[in-house]
């Protein structure tokens, strides 16, 4: 979602309008969930994606027509109801609305987006506020971002009733939020600065785990001890390859957080155990190391007779990755970001 904001924000720098689309609510199983945005040009291409299929192309062209007619429009898709959906050959099930907003390039916008993009580049989480309202025929949304430090920036004014709702809201993971106040429908979604994944050894599983973690919109850094391994010519998308000789003080110098996540897939035990008792004592939310039982129970004894404490290590996910009977580094790759992202989605968000 991030980077379809600064998408936006150099369009609109260029004078140029365009709609977004975006699932406000979503029940039961639908293409894509609440949260998923979708930039549509007015020369038909698009960002992003909203589920694809018929429904996608039916939002697309909502999204044209308000390049005419301006203002917003949201529509309702039910999947359980015949008729319509019968037409468009649907069969997921559920329910969701989409919003579709249009988007112009004055000065109002291009301040709002510019404001956005800066709190995303100082890695600073802010929620992303929408007002719903009628203005003749036609919806109008009013836009703001609530600050972490409660500013209010944006054309959308601070209002004491919607304050009071937005104290302590809690919602997952890039999820929308959609609620009314008084009759006045609101749209909230949180936009949080990207985890950081760590990963620790650069043989050929990470290589595939790289290439998952940045499509699902994981910041990336990568270690290895070993300069042939740690390089950007091996590892050419992530944010950050370092050489560490030993993988002595491996953290030192990174801010790890609790939304970061370590990945220990080194070649030898004996710098997993070496790289698990540093990250150990961090504050990731995820640790995650590779590895069969035997391995686990030889590292974990090992670290248990140097005083770690069993409760520590019972934070640990080993073996790593989800059980799809994986064999092959990108099969591995696919489990261990499948976890990540498994984990991720079970985090709540608090602003």
């Amino acid at each position: 979602m991030s980077k379809l904001f600064q998408e936006i924000y150099d369009f609109l720098a260029n004078g140029k309008e365009l709609a977004v689309a975006t699932i406000i609510s979503d029940r039961g199983s639908t293409p894509r969930t609440s949260g998923s945005m979708m930039v549509v040009y007015n020369d038909r291409r698009i960002s992003g994606t909203i589920g694809g299929g018929i429904v996608e192309g039916d939002v697309i062209r909502s999204a044209l027509s308000l390049f005419k007619t301006q203002g917003a429009l949201i529509s309702s898709y039910d999947f359980n109801q015949t008729g319509r959906m019968d037409d468009m050959d649907l069969v997921c099930g559920g329910q969701m609305q989409v919003l579709v907003e249009h988007v112009s390039a004055s000065k109002e916008n291009l301040e709002l987006f510019g404001k956005m993009c800066e709190e995303i580049k100082m890695a600073r989480t802010f929620l992303w506020v929408g007002k719903v309202t009628e203005n003749g025929n036609r919806l109008q949304v009013e836009r703001a971002v609530q600050t972490a430090d409660n500013r209010w920036l944006g054309p959308l004014q601070e209002e004491s009733h919607l304050q009071k709702k937005l104290n302590g809201f809690n919602i997952r993971h890039d999820k929308t939020a959609l609620f009314e106040i008084d009759k006045d429908r609101y749209i909230v979604a949180p936009i949080l600065p990207p985890d950081t994944v760590y990963l620790i050894g650069g043989g050929h599983v990470a290589k595939e785990i790289s290439l998952l973690t940045r499509q699902v919109g994981f910041r990336t850094l990568v270690f290895d001890d070993r300069e042939e391994f740690a390089n950007t010519e091996r590892f050419s998308d992530v944010d950050g390859v370092f050489v560490c000789k030993g993988y002595a003080g491996v953290f030192d110098g990174f801010s790890v957080t609790p939304g970061s996540c370590i990945i220990i897939v080194t070649r030898a035990h004996r710098f997993d155990k070496e790289v698990l008792a540093q990250a150990l004592k961090t504050e990731a939310g995820y640790i995650g190391m590779i590895g069969s039982r035997k391995k686990r129970k030889n590292v974990y004894q090992a670290l248990l007779n140097e005083g770690l404490a069993q409760s520590a290590l019972d934070q640990v996910h080993c073996p790593i990755g989800l059980s799809i009977d994986a064999e092959t580094p990108a099969e591995i790759g696919v489990s261990v970001v499948a976890e990540l992202i498994q984990y991720r989605a079970s985090q709540p968000v608090h602003i």
